[in-house]
């Protein structure tokens, strides 16, 4: 009972108004229920077992888990319990979509328990990945930050835990009791309920005088060494009060706005946003009394409004633009964002001796090799396009999941239908998606179409190149549209082109014009009193990883190698120059045009729900006109529906979820289904209506289509 009691508590008190909704804030969330798994495997990708687990546990450098290592150790999960039970246990934490990981101290690259088997061939790289530390064996994507200095403070912290880029960027299905496990593909966690959890494990140790005794008996068990109770509860008082504090202050400046975050449930994220209020909120806070030096500051805080999937990340290195908006040309400072994001430690108030403006916790190097993992070596070091294949991190195949259930007819591929398939993908997807990375059939029939073409002809008509060379290394020019052309839901493009952000002039941050001296960008003058949002923390990034280079002593190669040839520029597309006439003098002024990207489609089959806001369960959904798509669908639960490629659907849409499931309702804001929808009749792609991108297909269409991209 002690395992659901406070769960269930929570969720029938936050139907009742006033002090039964107060209550459900003090109970956890009701998780689901944890799946039966007899074993688990890890798809083969081009990465051996040692780079996998090097990805999944090197620090980049953050903090993102408020607490000392030592105390997330020893603090028990929010549940009403005589015994000790343990906040990390694999089990406990698998529930909250996090995938368990072996120890560090044992890890074995043949560890069957964990997905591991054979030692596959590793992607060619200019170092030898390490074992990282994970002595307790924490989950995938949970790495340890070594205590050190903060640069914010000046004072001591103790080793912290931060999410590395697996764990939203690791994803795993189960079918029939088999866990398949693939990295690059969008995770199911559900972070914003680990962020609760976190809070309430420690009221619960603070309110409950032998949860108290136990985590400080668990402490002296850990440390080896008696521990001063006194000053332990102290020191967990003034965690949970600065937790509470924060909450409030976000929950008061929302409520002043008169908005609320939106829900991002299972596996999916806000993370623009997120990024956002920690790098312009947060970090302008005074680390001990928690307040901001200039008012205007409170209004960089903004809700959670525009949660996407995690998207995979296979290929996306050598994407010219990457993010579902088409919003970041360099890889170094999207990764060194998104480190920031998740609560990396930096000063941003005021330089101090010892402590320069925008010194960092980021492991800068690490962040670079983990970009060189995923990269592996340029495709276009063959000569001839039927030669050139990606070679970091590869998309999984459908095929190698289907040998782990051999004889199953749900599986079986009927190359029949994919032949039928393949011309239909050539008629409706070439477009965007243009020429899949791993099919020679379709390079044999459509040779000038092939993907690893520099040049594709419809393209070449345009005035566009298929990839683009920039410094020595090929970029695939990604297909962009006008957000108000593919008509799917608007919410994640606002982010980049209409949030604003307030900076305090000691911080010395001018970014259209730092941005175009560093850089050269181009951007005109943007005469509103605060820079867009995606500028500022463009220029940010920039100065944290000069910081970075300055305070290593880092030579002028190491520079070149970690920045790469690519700028760090905004997308011409979305942020464009327009003349105004201003008291009768011309002038350039900036002007935003919003677009989403499209991407190869390899590996499609794995990174279910679909659209970048993950409102369609099923690929079969996809191919469906707009307004025959599910209203509403079940997330949390990583079942598998290889028939209808995807998540396992509701019979009835309004059936209720599976306890602790994520309902999800289209209709809500930033849930949109629309777009990017087959119907109607008209085969002209110049005639159709926003948001359709061809004729409904038939049902027999559908299903040769859908065979297809199961091959992908």
């Amino acid at each position: 009972m002690a395992y659901f009691v406070p769960e269930k508590l929570r969720d029938t008190a936050l139907k009742i108004k006033n002090s039964a909704n107060l209550v459900a804030q003090l109970l956890p969330a009701t998780l689901p229920a944890p799946s039966k798994i007899d074993s688990a495997y890890w798809l083969p990708q081009n990465w051996s077992s040692r780079q996998r687990y090097w990805f999944h546990h090197t620090s980049q450098g953050t903090a993102t888990i408020p607490v000392p290592y030592r105390w997330f150790l020893a603090l028990e999960r929010p549940e009403l319990s005589i015994h000790y039970t343990s906040l990390t246990d694999s089990e406990y934490l698998r529930r909250l979509g996090f995938i368990p990981s072996p120890s560090s101290k044992d890890f074995d690259a043949s560890s069957p328990a964990y997905g591991y088997r054979e030692e596959a061939k590793g992607t060619g790289s200019t170092w030898t990945a390490s074992t990282p530390d994970n002595p307790t064996g924490l989950p995938v994507g949970f790495a340890i930050l070594k205590g050190g200095i903060d640069p914010a403070t000046g004072a001591f912290y103790e080793d912290q835990i931060g999410l590395t880029c697996a764990a939203c960027h690791t994803g795993h299905l189960e079918y029939k009791n088999v866990s398949i496990r693939f990295d690059g593909g969008p995770a199911m966690v559900n972070l914003g309920e680990v962020e609760r959890v976190i809070g309430l494990s420690i009221g619960y140790t603070l309110i409950l005088p032998w949860r108290f005794e136990r985590f400080a008996n668990r402490l002296e068990s850990i440390e080896g060494r008696s521990i001063d109770r006194k000053k332990l509860r102290s020191d967990l008082e003034l965690a949970l009060q600065k937790i509470k504090a924060q909450k409030a202050a976000s929950d008061g400046l929302l409520a002043g706005q008169g908005v609320a975050d939106l829900d991002e449930g299972f596996g999916r994220l806000d993370a623009l946003n997120r990024i956002g209020n920690q790098v312009f909120y947060t970090n302008f806070l005074d680390p001990v009394t928690g307040v901001l030096s200039d008012p205007l500051l409170k209004g960089n805080f903004a809700r959670n409004d525009a949660p996407v999937s995690f998207p995979p990340i296979w290929d996306t290195p050598y994407f010219l633009w990457a993010q579902y908006d088409a919003s970041v040309l360099n890889e170094l400072v999207r990764n060194s964002g998104e480190a920031l994001g998740v609560s990396a430690k930096i000063n941003m108030r005021a330089p101090a001796p010892g402590r320069p403006l925008f010194e960092s916790s980021i492991h800068l190097s690490d962040i670079a090799r983990f970009e060189e993992l995923l990269r592996g070596t340029d495709p276009f070091s063959s000569a001839e396009a039927s030669g050139r294949k990606f070679n970091g991190l590869v998309a999984p195949r459908w095929k190698d999941a289907q040998d782990r259930f051999p004889g199953d007819p749900t599986w079986a591929i009927d190359e029949k239908l994919v032949e039928k398939g393949r011309d239909l993908y050539r008629s409706h997807c070439f477009e965007c998606h243009r020429g899949p990375v791993n099919d020679s059939e379709f390079d044999a029939k459509w040779p000038e179409d092939s993907f690893w073409k520099p040049e594709n002809p419809d393209r070449s008509a345009k005035g566009e190149k298929n990839w683009v060379e920039i410094g020595g290394r090929h970029y695939f020019n990604v297909v962009q549209l006008p957000v108000n052309v593919i008509g799917t839901d608007r919410q994640q493009s606002n982010v980049l082109t209409t949030r604003r952000v307030h900076l305090p002039e000691k911080i010395g941050l001018s970014p259209v014009d730092d941005l175009n001296k560093a850089w050269g960008c181009g951007l005109p003058t943007d005469r509103a009193a605060d820079p867009l949002f995606v500028l500022a923390l463009m220029d940010v990034v920039g100065k944290t990883i000069d910081q970075w280079n300055v305070a290593n002593n880092s030579s002028e190669n190491t520079k070149q190698q970690m920045w790469g040839p690519r700028k760090n520029c905004q997308n011409p597309r979305a942020y464009i120059g327009a003349r105004v006439s201003r008291n009768g003098k011309d002038e350039e002024v900036l002007a935003l045009e919003p677009q989403y990207r499209a991407r190869p489609l390899d590996g499609v089959w794995a990174t279910a729900p679909y659209l970048h806001n993950g409102s369609v369960p099923t690929l079969k959904d996809m191919l469906l006109p707009q307004g025959r798509r599910p209203s509403s669908f079940c997330v949390g639960s990583r079942k598998f529906d290889p028939v209808n490629v995807g998540l396992v659907a509701k019979v009835r849409a309004n059936d209720a979820c599976a306890a602790g499931l994520t309902d999800f309702n289209v209709s809500l804001l930033g849930n949109s289904n629309r777009g990017h929808s087959f119907e109607g009749k008209e085969t002209d792609i110049t005639k159709l209506p926003p948001g359709v991108i061809g004729p409904e297909l038939t049902e027999a269409e559908r299903r040769a289509l859908l065979e297809y991209l199961k091959t992908l």
